[in-house]
């Protein structure tokens, strides 16, 4: 089948249908991008929807955010996640509607996209970025492409595995021979429309470069390789090593540049999977 037969057009023009994004996720997100927006005004969208709540409370009295005190009320919990950690988590509602919603094995996408969402927020915890909400929202949105791709082109998961399988080639490069684009482009081309924050969509759109070397903004630098990192140590999740040699983190080359040795790299995946068990039952933020 010829790549031109697939139009990146009508994957784009399919996204923008607003039936991919929630009310209550459009109105939040109206709410968050208005000048000096309240906690009242975002606490009296939020009440209107308990499932949302609940969520958000769940958040917010997680481990991640370490309160002494349970949150009691939704003005504690708003308060507790801050303006930038409730714009996280519309985000993250978003994106899980797109995910489960795609007619592409939309349980196998959620599933790695909650496994990467928290490693990203382990590895920048203990890096110390001060971008804990953009490292979950990051994780969990980066290959929302895939979503898009697959519920216009259903076959396209299944012509990708017998090229993978077939000429011995990547996912990526699978995907690129096939479409003639790629859902790193995708992902970002829809994300940037919807008004999603550009740190965000630098790591959509290069979370499978080669090349860090592009003109992003220094968040962004910093959270690809987080991003990347986390992707490739989730892809491993039935078979992640008890610990890891030089051998592996020179594969993983970009974890030097994250001063991760192979003592800290081995020590990080044993909180990760502890973070892994503990939030899926949780089912932390999704």
């Amino acid at each position: 089948m010829q790549a031109t037969h697939y139009k990146i057009e009508k994957v784009i023009e399919k996204a923008e249908n607003l039936s991919y994004m929630p009310t209550i996720v459009l109105k939040l997100m109206e709410t968050i991008s208005a000048k000096d927006v309240t906690v009242h005004e975002l606490v009296a969208v939020i009440e209107k929807d308990q499932g949302l709540v609940a969520r958000i409370f769940k958040v917010a009295n997680s481990s991640f955010y370490g309160r002494l005190k349970k949150a009691e009320n939704l003005t504690d919990t708003v308060v507790t996640l801050g303006l930038r950690g409730i714009k996280s988590f519309v985000i993250a509602q978003a994106v899980k509607h797109v995910l489960t919603i795609a007619d592409v094995d939309g349980h196998s996408l959620w599933e790695h996209a909650v496994r990467v969402s928290i490693t990203s927020a382990v590895l920048a915890k203990e890096l110390r970025y001060d971008m804990l909400e953009d490292a979950l929202v990051s994780g969990l949105v980066h290959d929302i492409g895939k979503a898009f791709i697959g519920s216009v082109y259903p076959e396209i998961p299944s012509l990708i595995h017998q090229k993978i399988v077939k000429d011995n080639v990547t996912y990526e490069e699978a995907e690129q021979i096939i479409l003639d684009f790629n859902h790193a482009e995708i992902g970002a081309l829809i994300t940037e429309k919807w008004g999603f924050p550009p740190k965000i969509v630098d790591v959509i759109r290069y979370h499978h470069s080669a090349d860090d070397s592009q003109e992003v903004c220094i968040e962004s630098q910093e959270m690809i390789p987080i991003v990347k990192l986390a992707n490739i140590l989730s892809n491993q999740y039935d078979a992640l090593p008890d610990s890891y040699t030089e051998d592996v983190l020179e594969k993983l080359s970009f974890a030097n540049t994250l001063d991760l040795s192979v003592d800290r790299l081995t020590h990080l995946m044993e909180e990760v999977k502890m973070r892994w068990k503990m939030e899926g039952e949780n089912n932390l933020f999704y």
